[in-house]
C-alpha cells in the first residue's frame, strides 16, 4: 500500500494520478462508498467519519486528508473523529510501503 496525506485542497489526488499513472476509472471516492478492485482510494476522511476503514488491496494508493494541524473543534464528536482519523492514518502508515505528504501540489516521500 502507498499512503498519500496532506491538507485540504493541496492537490493530493492530482499529484497521485500523475505519480502513479492513474486515470479516473482507477479511483474510488470513499465519500461515495468503498468499491473493491480499484487502484486508488481517496477521501479516507469520509470513511473514518462513518467509522470505517475499508479492506484496501495491498497495492492500493490511499489518499487521506491530514486533519490534526488546525483549530481543535469544541464539539466532542468532532474531536473524537479527528482522533479516530489520526489513529487510522498511523495504522495505514505502518502498513504502507511508502508514505508521501503533498503540500502545494508537491509530494515529499516520508517513508
Amino acid at each position: 500500500m502507498i499512503l498519500v496525506i496532506g491538507g485540504a485542497y493541496q492537490g493530493k489526488l492530482t499529484w497521485a494520478k500523475e505519480k502513479f499513472d492513474l486515470c479516473d476509472g482507477d479511483c474510488c471516492d470513499l465519500a461515495e462508498g468503498f468499491l473493491p478492485g480499484k487502484r486508488c482510494y481517496y477521501h479516507l476522511e469520509a470513511a473514518t467519519r462513518r467509522g470505517e476503514i475499508p479492506p484496501f488491496p495491498e497495492d492500493a494508493v490511499v489518499i487521506g486528508r491530514e486533519v490534526g494541524c488546525g483549530v481543535v473543534p469544541m464539539d466532542n464528536r468532532e474531536r473524537a473523529w479527528r482522533e479516530r482519523h489520526g489513529a487510522a492514518l498511523q495504522e495505514l502508515a505502518r502498513q504502507s510501503v511508502c508514505v508521501y505528504r503533498v503540500f502545494c501540489g508537491i509530494g515529499e516521500r516520508m517513508k
